[in-house]
C-alpha cells in the first residue's frame, strides 16, 4: 500500500510540474502578443499624426505661393492650424530660382516638404 501512495504522490507532483510549464508557456506567449500588438497601436497612431503633419507641411507651401503671387512677400512664416500643428515655412532662394521649404508638425512627429519655382 504504501508504495501505491509514493507512485500517487510522484504522480500529483509531476502533474503539478507540467501545470506549472504549462502555464508559464501561455504567460510567455501572451506577454509577447500583448507586445506586438502595444507596439502596433504606437504606429497606427503614428501614422494618423504623420498625415496630419503633411497636410500642415503642403499647407505651409500652398500659403507661402498664396503670398508670393498676390502679395509679394518672401520673408519666412510660421503659424498655428485649428488642430494644433505648426508650420515654418522659410524662402531658400530668390527670384528666378525660388526654392521653398516647408515643415510641419504636430504632436512628436515633423515632416517637411521642399518646393523648387
Amino acid at each position: 500500500m504504501k508504495n501505491h501512495t509514493k507512485i500517487i504522490d510522484r504522480e500529483k507532483g509531476i502533474a503539478i510540474l507540467i501545470t506549472v510549464m504549462i502555464i508559464s508557456i501561455v504567460m510567455l506567449v501572451a506577454t509577447l502578443i500583448a507586445s506586438v500588438v502595444s507596439v502596433q497601436l504606437k504606429l497606427a497612431s503614428d501614422i494618423g499624426d504623420s498625415i496630419t503633419a503633411i497636410y500642415a507641411a503642403d499647407s505651409g507651401i500652398e500659403y507661402k505661393l498664396y503670398q508670393i503671387r498676390k502679395e509679394g512677400i518672401l520673408a519666412d512664416t510660421e503659424f498655428s492650424l485649428s488642430n494644433g500643428a505648426i508650420v515654418s515655412v522659410t524662402v531658400l532662394e530668390a527670384f528666378p530660382n525660388l526654392t521653398i521649404k516647408s515643415l510641419g508638425s504636430y504632436l512628436l512627429v515633423k515632416r517637411q516638404f521642399e518646393a523648387d519655382f
